[in-house]
């Protein structure tokens, strides 16, 4: 029964992505001798728009402020976890009213308001469904670009029409464009700005912390900060009902059982090492933190806290230094929900053969913070871990298009939200990168790591 439930699901899925990104890399039939032709099929290429379910783009016709959102940020290419999380790390949510039934959308409509790209209303609505007018498109692409106001000047729309001419951004538009944008003029307009806009591309992987080498410039003081004993929630956005902050910093120090609002804190820099806060999904624990802003701002952590739980990622480098304990034990340099965290087992742990490179994805668990054992896809402790790709070996991509992968041993479907690791040749080591990253002519190690009856890639690794 649960098997069948499986396809059931899997089909209820691939007929969901067949409405909402239809056709995705073939090229429109109805735009052949348009203006906007050059424009729509680059788009269609870089995966950045879509035709219909007829096959065609309709280009005079009107675009919604949820489509406007998709096209942009499409163009932009961010890495997939920042539009749409991953299997293990939600995204951000804009916490709009009224965007039930705009789940395809909500994504991207959060990455656009929160780069300020878009504005959501007064009312605390964002209206996704209504169309956006030729102004509205053109500077949401202008600040999609980098063009701030004080670049532009506060006079909307004028000063911002002056700057799109300026900057060739309504280059193949006629003067008196319409009122309205269609289709053909959003997909122009956001051709003509193209490299500037893959150039705001943010890159996630940064280098994981936690090592001894990772101490702090100056000494972390506790001044102003608060004690207090809480958990942070599953999408690291609040400790103990408080708000964090993206750019919170973490320092950790000592252990559990010397926290409390009387402690002594070491003068010695080598006490304290920086670290990263998606370490402690979830965790509980007590901390020291300084609020800024209604928002924690800083945090001074015990060394022997973290995540309780199993976690997925690929391997970049494994390395050695000491425990809380002063004991030497292994740590693993890893991409883990495409976030640079750098993991220490127990002492004594065993470590698996590792070669860099190899696709392969790791299931680590975790007993607060600290690795208890690690396993591939052939003997995972999870409930939940498969590889997908039979070959359990690298595998040639024919052809990615909807969400599946297309490879001669069958077909490989990919979650929305899946995470994508890029292997770097020249760095020797893998990079977050996002669903564009998958194409004809790559290889691919695809991975099934969520307990949600639907054999589809939560994690697709690629070279």
């Amino acid at each position: 029964m649960k098997k069948t439930l499986k396809m059931i699901s899997l089909i209820l899925v691939m007929t969901v992505l067949a409405s909402t990104t239809a056709f995705a890399g073939a090229v429109p039939t109805d735009i052949a001798g348009s203006s906007c032709e050059e424009a729509v099929k680059t788009l269609v290429e870089a995966g950045a728009i879509t035709g219909d379910t007829d096959g065609k783009f309709h280009p005079e016709e009107n675009l919604t402020r949820a489509q406007a959102c998709i096209i942009i940020v499409k163009t932009i290419d961010p890495p997939a976890a920042l539009v749409n999380g991953t299997a293990t790390q939600a995204a951000s949510k804009a916490g709009f009213t009224d965007l039930k039934g705009y789940s395809w959308a909500a994504g991207y409509i959060a990455y656009a308001v929160e780069h300020g790209i878009v504005k959501g209303y007064p009312d605390g609505t964002f209206k996704p469904g209504v169309n956006v007018s030729s102004n509205e498109m053109l500077t949401m692409v202008l600040r999609a670009a980098g063009y701030t106001e004080d670049k532009i000047g506060a006079n909307w729309p004028a000063d911002y029409i002056v700057k799109a001419k300026e900057v060739g951004l309504l280059k193949g538009i006629e003067e008196t464009y319409p009122e309205m944008s269609t289709k053909g003029m959003a997909a122009q307009m956001t051709f003509n700005q193209m490299e500037a806009l893959k150039a705001m591309a943010p890159v996630l992987t940064e280098e994981p912390q936690g090592t001894k080498e990772d101490k702090p410039s100056n000494i972390p003081s506790n001044k102003g900060m608060v004690f207090a004993t809480g958990s942070f929630d599953s999408n690291l956005t609040t400790f103990a009902g408080k708000t964090v902050s993206k750019s919170t910093e973490i320092y950790t120090y000592s252990t559990k059982k010397e926290y409390s609002k009387d402690m002594k804190f070491s003068d010695k820099e080598d006490a304290y090492r920086k670290d990263t806060l998606y370490k402690f999904k979830d965790a509980k624990t007590p901390a020291w933190y300084l609020v800024e802003g209604d928002k924690i701002t800083k945090m001074i952590l015990p060394r022997d806290t973290g995540f309780s739980g199993n976690v997925y990622g690929v391997i970049n480098s494994t390395c050695t230094d000491t425990n809380v304990n002063d004991e030497a034990v292994t740590g693993f340099e890893t991409l883990t929900a495409t976030k640079a965290i750098t993991w220490f087992g127990k002492k004594g742990l065993t470590i698996p053969n590792f070669t860099a490179g190899d696709g392969q994805l790791y299931e680590l668990k975790t007993s607060d913070g600290e690795v208890q054992n690690v396993a591939t896809a052939d003997s995972p402790k999870g409930k939940v871990f498969n590889e997908l790709t039979t070959s359990k070996a690298w595998t040639a991509v024919n052809e990615y298009s909807d969400n599946v992968i297309t490879t001669s041993n069958g077909l490989i479907s990919v979650k929305r939200n899946a995470s994508i690791y890029v292997w770097d040749e020249k760095k020797n080591e893998y990079k977050a990168g996002s669903l564009s990253s998958v194409k004809a002519g790559k290889e691919v190690r695809a991975y099934d790591v969520s307990d949600d009856d639907i054999k589809s890639a939560d994690v697709v690794v690629v070279k």
